[in-house]
């Protein structure tokens, strides 16, 4: 969720400078990319039910780290066409994860484990839509996504090696 604000916070910034040059009703505009997790979220649900929820998180944040690597190119519409990825792996992962949380949990301990879930879910949005700031603002954009690129990688390094024990039930 960090890396997701993050480049919501920062990509219109990135956008608005050159090489670019876009106004800022244009850079507005791309908040309406969000509409790509109203298909991936219910997507994700579908295939985390026929094909296991493991599989699905996996590759909902591969999506979003390709969605990443294409907001590096220099042409407007693939920075757009990777932001549409990258937000569609996001609520793709979410939609998997926050619905995993409490299922994995025993009974007595769901409610916890969604509320811990949603606690670190925010908290990381606030630290690291904040912290990437830094990172955009005294190293540029390829650091920038560099950074987000490796947050993705260290959630799906979290996810494979938490995750890939769990019982199949889970799945």
């Amino acid at each position: 969720m960090g890396a997701f604000v993050a480049v919501y916070n920062y990509l219109g910034f990135h956008l608005a400078a050159a090489p670019f040059l876009l106004p800022a009703w244009l850079v507005t505009l791309l908040f309406l990319a969000y509409l790509a997790g109203t298909v991936s979220s219910p997507w994700a649900g579908l295939l985390a039910s026929s094909r296991g929820r493991y599989p699905v998180l996996l590759g909902s944040i591969a999506i979003m780290s390709a969605g990443a690597v294409l907001m590096l190119a220099p042409l407007a519409a693939i920075v757009l066409a990777g932001l549409l990825l990258f937000t569609a792996g996001f609520f793709g992962a979410h939609a998997v994860a926050s619905g995993w949380t409490p299922a994995a949990a025993p009974p007595e301990s769901r409610s916890q484990a969604s509320s811990l879930y949603y606690f670190g879910y925010y908290a990381g949005s606030s630290l690291f839509g904040w912290a990437l700031g830094l990172v955009f603002g005294s190293a540029g954009w390829p650091w920038f996504v560099g950074t987000v690129l490796v947050m993705c990688a260290a959630a799906a390094f979290v996810a494979a090696t938490a995750l890939r024990a769990e019982p199949s039930g889970w799945t």
